[in-house]
């Protein structure tokens, strides 16, 4: 797929001069062009786009970088890293339109060790992401991002206000993360606005409590379809517990049928949470604007375009679809992805199926259907695995040596 050669960027403020009569009038201002949009692509509901560098002798350097409101500061490979000077104390700087931004020396980190230690390769082959840019470097900015036509752009935030009912959102200036309040069952949470997230994950202790009071809320033990993204081989990710909210309010947004993923005790165990809080999420709220109990990921956004205004702290969201609530039906396998290659981490039941029969812990998956998975992108895989209630996927397992085909029903997790 074919990016935009560039970042584009709006900077300009519409000031209508008022008439200073029939016979003259004020001098005008040019009116501003459109606001070029940048084109995105969607891998496991992560947003990558095609971004434009700096390098220290002013040539333009391409790379294909992951967007992530969530994380704090710019990474990058090693190799871009120092490319660009990085290494002996020159800026960040990347071109947005018109506007060189930047993030000063020694703001960037160099190398990605994501959580569970993968790196870019492990995490978005065959993709060739180079860097993650984090929302921060664009905190003077209106960000827009269009799921449904898959674009993301800039503007002034001194502009008329965009289309679409709107929320306030806290902002952690020094980080970037934008949160907002969301009503659950009659209660409020906080929850950070994470597009670099393929789906929706949040305190498992929380999700517990509400699935005690409304246990129809329940779909899967385990992490299976666009909620299990990471494909991490911790237990924080594969034995935690799906869900699907019925209705969440953000202001007057009324977003339903959102699918979370509770997560499990960390790696230390549920005793050492217990007594010293979710050790995970109490380290990474820390770059939130206050505690928060989550993020809301693509699967939350992908019937809008999203608006967050950071200088003015609204967030806007003009409805361009209907929801998804077929998001995760799959069949009941947790994946985990080690050096382009798939193996399943985990067996996923619900209250009306158990877990798929021939397939068991360690077993490598190298196809879906006629889909070989070696090196395949995880978006790709997930995207074979779905599937409507009732359909099977064909599994191709290597185990002992030895190739076997399992057929899978697909889950309903609506």
């Amino acid at each position: 797929m074919s990016f935009g050669k560039s970042f584009a960027v709006l900077l300009a403020l519409l000031l209508a001069c008022d008439g200073a009569g029939a016979a003259a009038k004020a001098p005008r201002r040019p009116a501003p062009k459109a606001a070029r949009a940048l084109p995105f692509r969607i891998d496991a509901g992560r947003i990558l786009l095609e971004a434009t560098f700096k390098t220290p002798d002013g040539k333009d350097r391409k790379a294909l970088v992951w967007f992530n409101m969530g994380m704090k500061a710019p990474i990058l490979t090693k190799a871009l890293y120092r490319e660009l000077g990085l290494a002996e104390g020159a800026p960040l700087r990347l071109i947005v339109g018109d506007k060189i931004l930047e993030a000063g020396p020694g703001e960037a980190t160099e190398g990605y060790a994501g959580f569970g230690g993968t790196d870019f390769s492990n995490n978005f082959g065959p993709h060739p992401v180079e860097a993650m840019l984090p929302a921060r470097l664009f905190l003077d900015y209106r960000l827009t991002l269009d799921y449904n036509k898959s674009v993301l752009s800039l503007s002034s935030p001194d502009g008329p206000p965009p289309k679409g009912p709107s929320a306030p959102i806290a902002v952690n200036p020094e980080t970037g993360l934008a949160s907002v309040e969301a009503m659950i069952d009659g209660h409020a949470y906080a929850f950070v606005i994470d597009a670099g997230s393929g789906y929706s994950w949040m305190r498992g202790a929380v999700l517990s409590s509400w699935l005690e009071a409304h246990p129809q809320w329940r779909r899967a033990e385990g992490a299976m379809g666009p909620a299990n993204y990471n494909m991490l081989d911790f237990d924080f990710e594969k034995r935690g517990t799906l869900a699907r909210l019925p209705v969440i309010m953000i202001g007057d947004i009324e977003l339903k049928d959102v699918g979370v993923l509770g997560t499990a005790p960390t790696p230390l165990g549920a005793f050492v949470d217990g007594v010293f809080g979710d050790i995970f999420w109490d380290n990474w709220q820390k770059s939130a604007a206050a505690p928060v109990v989550g993020w809301l990921g693509q699967n939350a956004f992908s019937r809008y375009e999203l608006t967050i205004d950071y200088p003015n702290k609204i967030s806007y969201w003009r409805a361009t679809g209907p929801g998804d609530a077929e998001d995760l039906d799959s069949p009941g396998v947790t994946l985990v992805r080690r050096e382009g290659r798939y193996f399943i981490g985990g067996l996923v039941k619900t209250e009306d199926a158990a877990a798929p029969q021939g397939v068991a812990l360690g077993d490598e998956l190298v196809a879906v259907d006629d889909l070989s998975l070696r090196d395949a992108s995880k978006g790709a895989v997930l995207a074979a695995l779905h599937g409507k209630p009732g359909e099977k996927r064909r599994l191709t397992l290597f185990r002992d040596g030895a190739a076997r085909t399992v057929e899978a029903p697909v889950l309903d997790l609506q």
